[in-house]
């Protein structure tokens, strides 16, 4: 009996010391981003650099964004949580002409702490009111299926 936890323990104590690191993005994203110069590096040279970017902004594709994030596996007896050790994001901007005109590196310390609220809003109308019911028949109308009349050619 003391062989086999003697064996389990080793075992155990031989899984906790080997952490799992998961990578997820760019890797080495901070000194890949240190070789970027303002004003000098252009789109060529970033995608060079770097890769391709992980996000184009929707609304100016001249603004890209890098992320990287790595994840380790915390102790046996956490039951498999990760923590996560990184978490870099890097912001390009570029020019109408393809030159870099600023770049922002956000690290693990620059995230926010984000609470959920618990309170519940409510809404302003009532169901039975006008507007609602106006609504809800205009609805109906819409998706009700269509019938032809006897006699009518289509």
């Amino acid at each position: 009996m003391k062989k086999i936890l003697l064996f389990i323990f080793i075992i155990i104590s031989a899984c906790s010391n080997n952490k799992v690191v998961n990578n997820h993005g760019i890797i080495a994203l901070e000194a890949k981003s240190n070789k970027i110069e303002i004003s000098k590096t252009n789109k060529n040279d970033v995608l060079g650099i770097i890769g391709k970017p992980s996000s184009v902004s929707m609304f100016d594709e001249n603004l890209w964004f890098y992320f990287e994030r790595e994840k380790q596996n915390q102790s046996v007896f956490k039951l498999g949580k990760s923590k996560i050790v990184k978490n870099n994001v890097l912001e390009v901007s570029f020019d109408k002409f393809g030159m870099v005109t600023s770049k922002k590196f956000y690290n693990i310390d620059d995230m926010n702490k984000v609470e959920i609220e618990k309170q519940i809003t409510l809404k302003e109308y009532d169901k039975s009111s006008f507007i609602v019911k106006s609504l809800n028949s205009i609805i109906q109308k819409v998706n009700s299926p269509v019938t032809k009349k006897k006699g009518s050619r289509n």
